[in-house]
């Protein structure tokens, strides 16, 4: 198994080194008159960001393979390079540097020529990189970023052997709702490991679609199990997730730091404050983030209305949103499922706080929120946490 393994990594190695090819010579056509190979890792990293990134990715993953391996008294297998050492040992690089080619380089130089190739470059590399910025943004917008606190339990559950293929899709999709270096590297070994088609699937596509290196692993040799090949389209509504915080399953061991009440026209407004408490360690529920696979907007019934009772009670505060959108001048609630969730978390005791964004008092303790940079104060992320040690 090390040495298939190890002729996998060669193999792939092989083929990554080919994906510089392309980038590097388009690189050449914009080189100066004198350059090093210095120069040409500046204008990589300044051209192709992406690629870079993945690359220092790549060295990680595989760095600390070999530091797991070392760590329990086994013999290394991968060796990566260092991303620069391993940009500089690549056959287009070794050619740009060469005395021949920067010889020839110089005897064609023309600045007129390469000023306007130089420019046309820059303005199509960086629409490039704006487009595939602006997608992994996308992708990422909606997650949180941070461990959710419960993820040591879903992690586990999902490799106890009596796990069905649902199962194991329902805790999957749970996880990427988060973004972390523990949940990334939970994909990454599902890639690595996991023997069911889909799922396996699932972890290489979900990991591209956030910009993270990954490589498809083929489908496995040997002896085939029906496991390999189960499939679940997991189709749920609210009803399937009542049953499952009814009973014990992982649902029910969920908790979140903050329940956020809102207006669904305040959803930018919402993923603003998720990211500004996400930077200090708070996890929040959304309902069409955190539950977005069983709680579609169609399918609202009265099991939502049970689900986000049971949210409420499995979150520490609740934070309403309080703009012109959820609340009126005369302070009537504009949303039946505002209402309720706040009654509830009234009933239930729960601490009760605000960011308020209308011409009105604030309804509950506020939250300085700075509009003008998406901030909340420092004082006020620690009144949160007073309110969580209270709770």
């Amino acid at each position: 198994m090390p040495g298939m393994m190890k002729r996998k990594y060669y193999s792939e190695t092989i083929d990554y080194t080919k994906s510089f090819t392309k980038p590097l010579s388009l690189i050449a056509q914009i080189l100066p008159y004198n350059y090093d190979k210095k120069l040409i890792l500046d204008l990589f990293i300044k051209f192709y960001p992406c690629e870079w990134s993945k690359l220092v990715q790549r060295y990680n993953y595989y760095h600390e393979k070999d530091l797991f391996l070392k760590k329990n008294g086994k013999k290394i297998r991968y060796n990566h390079l260092s991303p620069i050492q391993f940009f500089y040992n690549l056959a287009k690089v070794k050619y740009l540097i060469s005395c021949g080619q920067i010889n020839k380089h110089k005897m064609n130089f023309d600045s007129e020529t390469q000023k306007l190739i130089c420019e046309s470059f820059t303005e199509a590399r960086r629409n490039k990189i704006d487009v595939y910025t602006h997608k992994l943004e996308k992708a990422k917008e909606n997650l949180q970023k941070i461990d959710p606190l419960y993820i040591e339990v879903f992690i586990a559950a999902y490799h106890q052997k009596s796990r069905t293929t649902k199962e194991k899709i329902e805790i999957f999709n749970e996880l990427t709702k988060f973004y972390s270096d523990k949940i990334i590297t939970f994909f990454q070994k599902i890639n690595d490991s996991e023997r069911n088609n889909q799922i396996r699937r699932m972890a290489f596509e979900h990991l591209q679609n956030i910009g993270v290196y990954v490589t498809l692993r083929k489908n496995f040799k040997g002896k085939k199990k029906s496991y390999m090949f189960e499939k679940d389209d997991f189709n749920v509504s609210p009803k399937d997730l009542v049953e499952r915080i009814e009973s014990d399953s992982f649902q029910n061991k969920k908790t979140f730091d903050v329940f956020i009440s809102h207006s669904y026209l305040d959803s930018e407004f919402v993923k603003i404050v998720k990211d500004e408490l996400n930077k200090h360690n708070i996890t929040i529920y959304c309902d069409w983030a955190s539950d977005s696979d069983f709680l579609r907007r169609k399918l609202a019934s009265e099991y939502t209305w049970i689900v986000l009772k049971k949210r409420i009670e499995q979150s520490r505060i609740i934070l309403f949103l309080q703009t012109d959108n959820s609340i009126s001048h005369n302070g009537h609630y504009l949303s039946k499922w505002i209402e309720m969730e706040i009654n509830h978390g009234v009933a239930l005791s729960k601490p009760m706080i605000c960011i308020n964004i209308t011409d009105i008092q604030p309804i509950f303790t506020p939250l300085n929120f700075n509009a003008k940079n998406n901030s909340i104060s420092i004082q006020d992320i620690q009144k949160v946490n007073v309110f969580q040690y209270q709770n």
